[in-house]
């Protein structure tokens, strides 16, 4: 079990605590809305939402993270500005978590937190994200605008492997972040493909070894596309969802962005047991702090 020799920060969005050294603060598992084929996206354009439906999501997924004391953040996808900035409003009015603006392009994501400071929202809106594409233009905007919180997601042909992504970050990233005001960054190590997840465990010990910033990636494209595991039908693939997002957390990930906010069922528990496990090697061996909210007071 790690203890990183350097200082580890940890921002706090709105209550939820995301980053520490491992088992100190629960790990916070997002959720996403509004994806493609999602039951409750009536019309993508217009951000026509069935709300009994995504409530009915939203409160099951609420359940889950309050039973095991976990800590939650909602990934709002949309690809056009009015649809992202209306399914952002709802999102808020129906849960307190934090959320993930996060459009498909700056077209879409800046539009929206413009209109969120507006209406006094960016106190839980986080940018997603900050990456390669970001401009200066954009950059300026973000500032103007009061965004406090952003992604940054180290994704690029030229940055694979965990001492590039660190450069990345070092070079470009964290200082595009700097220049638009943003301090409370997390970084998503960009998933590529189902193996080379071996390379973001890496890099997000990399990050928190010589960073000491709050780290973790997004499995959840690359295991649901996994076909082999389809074969032995729905129970062995929850299983295999779940224990992908393990490895996530136990590699030191602050975050998981485990995909649809249905699969909550399938993967929280099993997060929240890894997370209690390490939670009681920290308090137990360690003799360290951790967080009052624990999933080490429920689940055992």
């Amino acid at each position: 079990m790690l203890e990183y020799e350097k200082e580890q920060e940890v921002i706090n969005i709105a209550g939820t605590k995301i980053g520490g050294q491992p088992g100190e603060n629960p790990p916070v598992m997002v959720a996403t809305v509004f994806y493609t084929k999602h039951a409750a996206l009536l019309d993508e354009k217009t951000g026509n939402i069935d709300i009994e439906l995504l409530e009915k999501e939203l409160n099951e997924y609420t359940e889950i993270i309050e039973d095991t004391d976990m800590q939650g953040m909602i990934d709002i996808v949309g690809g056009y500005p009015e649809a992202l900035i209306r399914e952002c409003e709802i999102v808020a009015d129906l849960v307190d978590y934090p959320f993930l603006v996060d459009g498909l392009n700056d077209s879409s994501r800046i539009p929206a937190l413009k209109r969120l400071g507006e209406i006094g929202l960016l106190d839980r809106a986080v940018l997603n994200s900050i990456d390669q594409a970001t401009n200066d233009e954009t950059l300026q905007k973000l500032k103007s605008y009061g965004v406090k919180y952003a992604v940054l997601l180290t994704f690029g042909n030229k940055y694979i492997y965990p001492d590039q992504k660190i450069k990345f970050l070092e070079e470009s990233l964290i200082p595009k972040a700097k220049k638009a005001g943003i301090t409370n960054i997390m970084i998503d190590t960009a998933v590529l493909d189902l193996p080379s997840i071996s390379i973001n465990a890496e890099t997000v010990r990399m990050i928190k070894t010589k960073l000491g910033l709050p780290a973790g990636f997004a499995p959840a494209n690359a295991i649901f596309a996994w076909n082999y595991v389809k074969k032995y039908g729905e129970s062995p693939r929850c299983g295999a969802i779940a224990s992908l997002m393990s490895y996530c957390i136990n590699s030191g990930g602050d975050f998981v962005l485990f995909g649809p906010v249905k699969f909550a069922k399938c993967v929280i528990p099993a997060q929240s047991l890894i997370a209690a496990v390490n939670a009681y090697y920290r308090k137990r061996i360690l003799r360290k702090n951790i967080s009052e909210r624990s999933p080490l007071k429920k689940v055992f």
